[in-house]
């Protein structure tokens, strides 16, 4: 038997035992020792007798059968309020009342009614928000009142109602609003840990940024500046007229100018990780920086080919056109570490889903290719959006990185179809 039949029984159980005993309690009377004339409830004849001791009289034990049957089907709705109190909270809250309602109109206040009702309201304080179910609880005011028809005024001048009033609201009220309290704490305590996490990883993000800056921007910082130097050095040189070969001073500019870019990004990408909020302050780079970063690479002397840019259509998405630019450009730098003088090509197309970037090169090939973090940060990049990445020797030789980011289904657009004219009205 699995859970929920288990729990459907159980309270199926429980609710028998409500109407069990509340059926029960129209027959039994309390009587005081020293008791005259009716019992606490009206409905039995004089004579003393004891505690809990139901009447002999023929007529009061017809009398008492007689409102147990017509308060039955009132408690034989309590029961399956009962039995269905997880099932559906709200509804087998109201039939709960009902039941008790019908009850006390037919025989007599009941504690253990009540507790019926403190049972079902208990499901919609722990599986439902305050709003949906607060309201219900107006219902206590005419249950409580049923009690009392009888009176003139519906017992309005009688100090027992209110009582009465009184317990309903405790029974019904004080287990929801422990459970309301309990989830109060939790919820405090789930915060307080959020925020203690939150904190943690911003001063995870501190320490990365300022060892980051330390080690990588002052490796920068020399690079640009031993560039600037050497330039100095050959255009004095050159004043001299001393020969100074073009392709020497290209490869030292396209230094100066990637190492000057690179530290400007750097510093982005750090205010980035010293914001709270995680957010770039400046736009990241994409694809409309693939020119310079072929550009410098070509002034190295490098010979790539690049088709596809800029991609047609409307504007990428943020994060494809940052991650397809970063997967370019670490391709690109694999080729230029590993592949000595191969020629490589740059392939950016857009299909009606995905985006596919390729980086192709004609070098040695995978012979001893061995994947490092440049190629696991690619795959990653391309996973966060839905995307993949495959490395593998291509058609001509050589290494061929293909990324496939998925793009955003387009919006449709209102009215005709594309190609289809209006009809007429």
């Amino acid at each position: 038997m699995n859970r929920s039949r288990r729990v459907l029984l159980l309270n199926a159980l429980l609710g028998l035992g409500i109407l069990v005993v509340c059926w029960a309690g129209v027959h039994v009377g309390w009587r005081g020792p020293d008791a005259e004339g009716h019992d606490v409830d009206g409905r039995y004849g004089p004579g003393p007798r004891g505690p809990w001791q139901p009447p002999t009289a023929p007529g009061p034990q017809s009398a008492a059968a007689a409102v147990a049957w017509t308060a039955l089907p009132g408690l034989v709705l309590l029961a399956v309020g009962v039995a269905l109190r997880w099932r559906w909270p709200r509804a087998a809250f109201v039939a709960s009342a009902v039941g008790v309602g019908v009850f006390f109109g037919s025989a007599t206040f009941s504690a253990p009614a009540l507790l019926a009702l403190g049972l079902t309201v208990y499901p919609m304080a722990v599986t439902l928000p305050v709003r949906r179910w607060a309201w219900l609880l107006a219902l206590l005011v005419p249950v409580v009142l049923a009690a009392h028809h009888a009176e003139p005024y519906l017992g309005a001048l009688d100090p027992v109602l209110y009582a009465e009033l009184l317990m309903a609201l405790a029974l019904a009220v004080l287990p929801p609003l422990l459970v309301l309290l309990r989830r109060g704490r939790r919820e405090a305590e789930r915060r307080e840990r959020a925020e203690d996490l939150r904190r943690t990883a911003y001063e995870e993000r501190l320490r990365v940024a300022r060892e980051v800056h330390d080690v990588v921007g002052h490796s920068l910082s020399v690079v640009t500046m031993q560039a600037g130097v050497a330039l100095h050095v050959l255009d004095k040189q050159r004043a001299t007229g001393a020969a100074v070969a073009p392709e020497v001073t290209a490869s030292l500019e396209a230094i100066r100018r990637s190492s000057r870019d690179a530290l400007a990004e750097l510093r982005t990408t750090l205010g980035m990780f010293r914001d709270p909020a995680g957010e770039p302050r400046t736009p990241t780079a994409g694809l409309d920086r693939l020119a310079d970063l072929v550009g410098a690479l070509r002034a190295a002397g490098r010979r790539i080919d690049v088709d596809g840019v800029p991609v047609p259509g409307p504007a990428l998405p943020a994060a494809v056109d940052a991650a397809a630019f970063r997967i370019v450009q670490e391709a690109l730098t694999n080729v230029v570490r590993h592949a000595g003088d191969a020629r490589a090509e740059v392939l950016v197309q857009r299909r009606p889903d995905v985006l596919v970037v390729e980086v192709a090169d004609d070098g040695p090939g995978p012979r001893g290719f061995r994947e490092g973090n440049g190629v696991r940060g690619m795959r990653e990049r391309a996973a966060a959006l839905g995307g993949g990445v495959e490395v593998g020797p291509g058609a001509r030789g050589g290494l061929v990185v293909r990324a496939a980011l998925p793009l955003p289904a387009p919006a449709r657009p209102d009215g005709p179809l594309a190609g289809q004219p209006a009809s007429a009205s």
